[in-house]
């Protein structure tokens, strides 16, 4: 009997091991399940803002090409110089049904005078005449600089605004502009099954006219989207943005959001961008190869290399926004303004410091060390 009892006994004490090193285990695995997907969201946090800034940067960089070549167009200046607008629109729109013909690409196009009234507008030209200056105070960059800048800025309407200053014998007699309003870069993430919410500073309410019956997000946004659904409203205004903009991930609604800061010309946050993705979309690109960044954000090497580039450039230590966007400007160049915009880049960068032209130098660094580790 006292064999059986000891038996008996012993069978406790290994069971109650058991069920100790089972428990042990399991939290072990749930601290690093937890620790695992931690490091998963923010390693696609990463990917995610790379992929926007690289789309970004090709939207803005298309617009510019545009209003460049447009600003080229000497009949187009004629007309504006001489304050025919009639025949400015007539211009504008044949050169814009050129590029659709020919390109099968909807450019938005318009002209402004030096005093900021709408000269023409490719898409529609019953606002000629109307003043802006309310509506675009950052065409007052223009004041003080003579070099074209492409950027997300708030106007009628929230997009990006490639604007070019037009000259007639050194007076400045208008802009050119292109205008797109994220088209491309939400095709881009549409197709690989995220949505992209672009939202804009309710603060820009008054300004934004266009957008006035656009849906509120909260007390703090306006959505900027074209198109939605109740689901999305729902899904975005149960969101704690002040959280949200620390923790920069939420889940809501079997879904992870991704919040992205939108910021305008002069470095400002005016909105934001808000990635959603399913549990299921997460959970299998956590389970992928963690070097295998074309998984879900399909960026080369060379695309991943320039937006890291640019990114180091935003916190080089520049004196004005315009000196980053005359670095920003060097690949966009043509050929013969090649002597022209050297010129200017050494004037600009004479004046700093040789401690900030290594400060800016280090952050180079830092970009062409980062492409080196990617395999």
């Amino acid at each position: 009997m006292g064999k059986w009892l000891q038996l008996f006994g012993n069978k406790k004490v290994i069971a109650a091991i058991f069920v100790v090193i089972v428990t042990i285990l399991g939290i072990i695995f749930i601290r690093l399940e937890k620790e695992v997907t931690s490091q998963t969201l923010q390693r696609l946090s990463d990917q995610l803002s790379l992929a926007l800034n690289s789309q970004l940067d090709k939207e803005r960089s298309t617009a510019l090409r545009y209003a460049l070549i447009l600003s080229q167009n000497g009949a187009l200046s004629d007309a504006l110089e001489q304050e025919d607008e009639d025949e400015g629109f007539e211009i504008l729109s044949e050169v814009m049904d050129s590029i659709k013909m020919y390109t099968n690409t909807l450019i938005r196009s318009q002209i402004i005078t030096a005093d900021y009234f709408i000269f023409a507008r490719s898409w529609d030209n019953s606002y000629a005449g109307m003043p802006l200056d309310f509506h675009r105070p950052d065409l007052l960059y223009f004041q003080n600089h003579k070099k074209p800048r492409a950027a997300i800025e708030v106007g009628r309407k929230l997009g990006i605004k490639a604007t070019v200053p037009v000259y007639h014998q050194a007076n400045m007699i208008g802009f050119v502009e292109v205008v797109s309003f994220f088209e491309s870069t939400q095709e881009y993430f549409d197709r690989l099954g995220i949505d992209l919410y672009i939202l804009m500073d309710e603060r820009f309410y008054e300004t934004a006219v266009f957008m006035q019956d656009n849906p509120p997000i909260g007390k703090e946004y306006i959505l900027a989207n074209p198109k939605y659904t109740q689901s999305d409203l729902q899904l975005l205004g149960g969101i704690d943005f002040n959280l949200f903009k620390q923790s920069r991930v939420v889940y809501r609604q079997g879904k992870y959001l991704f919040y992205e800061p939108m910021k305008n010309g002069e470095g400002e946050t005016i909105g934001a961008f808000v990635f959603s993705l399913s549990a299921k979309q997460v959970s299998t690109y956590a389970h992928s190869d963690k070097e295998d960044i074309s998984f879900l954000i399909h960026l080369s090497r060379d695309e991943l290399y320039d937006v890291m580039m640019k990114k180091s450039l935003n916190n080089a230590l520049f004196h004005s926004a315009y000196d980053k966007e005359l670095l920003y400007l060097k690949d966009v160049v043509a050929p013969e303004d090649r002597e022209l915009y050297l010129e200017e880049a050494r004037e600009r960068l004479n004046e700093y410091s040789k401690e900030e032209l290594i400060g800016i130098l280090l952050d180079y660094k830092v970009s062409r060390e980062v492409k080196g580790e990617i395999k």
